[in-house]
């Protein structure tokens, strides 16, 4: 079984790979509050990050601890390509999304990776 990560742990995670890389956090939100997930800078380079889970961690819902269905994955996942698509059709920093490593994201990601790429 895949490992089931949540949006939170998937920040830390990037964060962490930043931190090595040199990049500075300048902020960071946890999956209960608003703003950008990731907001970095170095060498005078921005880079904000969209991020997201692999299941539902919100307490008392139906799907809670479960993984996300494969329609629920790919909403995310598009949800989080618009949101990088917005930061840099406004030309305010580098944008970045972030994903847990499992099969129906990677399925996603590999659709769309030659655009993304681009971006």
């Amino acid at each position: 079984m895949e490992s089931l990560l949540t949006e939170d742990e998937v920040i830390d995670s990037v964060i962490d790979y930043l931190k090595q890389k040199g990049w500075a956090i300048k902020a960071r939100s946890h999956v209960d509050e608003h703003g950008e997930d990731i907001v970095a800078a170095r060498r005078g380079t921005n880079l904000i990050v969209e991020a997201k889970g692999a299941g539902s961690f919100k307490q008392g819902t139906s799907r809670y601890g479960l993984p996300f269905s494969r329609g629920q994955v790919f909403d995310h996942v598009g949800k989080a390509i618009l949101k990088a698509l917005r930061v840099v059709g406004h030309d305010q920093a580098v944008a970045g999304v972030a994903f847990p490593d499992n099969s129906d994201h990677r399925r996603e990601i590999s659709q769309v990776s030659v655009a993304l790429q681009h971006l």
